[in-house]
């Protein structure tokens, strides 16, 4: 049977994204959006009535909106080169650090009788954990997903002081800010996918 080069797999070239599963752009695509609807569908339960049904409402348009762009509509990608080991630590590195400040953080905000911050703290270490990743792979849309997603969270902590309402939908603002981010990264603009000036993506160290 044969098998596909990695040249070609990770090749230059338009394609459907449902064609092109085994690309970063697309698998990586279909986890952020298992995470979006996860901050939108969870905290917009939380918001109560009428809130939960225009958040599912918004959810339901996203996902079609995200499947049509990222999915189903003929997109261009660009040549891929395998991550250096920097990249691969620093994505390890966050990923770790991510999960220690999450449950860390909220068992602090636990014992502080705050729990209902915790979806806003979320959101907080969520985004963060994204910037490093825009040095290490050369993509903006992290950089452009994960300082919305601060800004999101931190708005959500400082109202959540007030009102739990606002943590929640600090939650249910970050799921959509994700869906934005890839569908305009899908659709190709430069904001998010394009890259600095001149840099390549080097290979890994043989």
């Amino acid at each position: 049977m044969r098998t596909t080069p990695p040249a070609e797999r990770f090749g230059a070239g338009t394609a459907r994204g449902y064609r092109a599963t085994h690309r970063p752009e697309v698998w990586g695509a279909l986890i952020g959006a298992g995470g979006a609807s996860a901050f939108m569908l969870v905290n917009g339960a939380a918001l109560g009535s009428p809130w939960t049904g225009i958040v599912v409402a918004g959810w339901v348009c996203a996902i079609v909106v995200f499947v049509w762009t990222v999915l189903v509509r003929p997109r261009r990608f660009e040549q891929l080169e395998p991550p250096s080991k920097q990249a691969s630590t620093i994505y390890l590195v966050s990923v770790a650090a991510m999960v220690v400040l999450i449950v860390g953080g909220a068992r602090l905000l636990a014992s502080f009788d705050r729990s209902e911050l915790t979806v806003a703290w979320v959101v907080c270490v969520v985004g963060a954990h994204f910037v490093p990743f825009a040095r290490a792979f050369d993509r903006a849309l992290f950089r452009v997903m994960g300082w919305g997603m601060l800004l999101v969270g931190i708005a959500g902590l400082a109202g959540g002081l007030a009102s739990s309402a606002v943590a929640a939908a600090a939650g249910v603002a970050a799921g959509l800010w994700m869906f934005a981010v890839m569908v305009a990264d899908a659709v190709g603009r430069p904001l998010v996918n394009g890259r600095r000036p001149g840099s390549t993506i080097r290979r890994a160290p043989r």
